[in-house]
């Protein structure tokens, strides 16, 4: 079943040589392949950073109305408690003013 087979010194050549040429095609990346690959790496930054800019802006949009509205809700409890001393000195001013 084995049998040995004799190869040529130039047939040797020739394989090395047609292995090496294949090794270097394969290794190496063509013009198409790398134009290829930079358009694919455009087209999936010009979809995501659009996104990504949109989120950001929204989250800090989102981060300064929350602390608005968490000023405004103090100063309603604030006029809440205002109106209450007000009230309370009308009371007095007209109990004082009473007698």
């Amino acid at each position: 079943m084995s049998e040995k087979v004799e190869i040529q010194p130039k047939e040797k050549e020739q394989l090395l040589n047609e292995y090496d040429r294949y090794r270097e095609e394969s290794t190496n990346l063509s013009l198409k392949n790398l134009v290829t690959i930079f358009g694919v790496l455009f087209l999936v930054l010009a979809l995501f950073v659009p996104k990504i800019y949109i989120r950001s802006n929204i989250y800090y949009i989102s981060r300064d109305i929350l602390q608005l509205q968490t000023q405004a809700n103090a100063l309603l409890e604030e006029n809440k408690h205002l109106k209450k001393q007000l009230e309370d000195l009308k009371f007095r001013y007209l109990i004082l003013d009473f007698e």
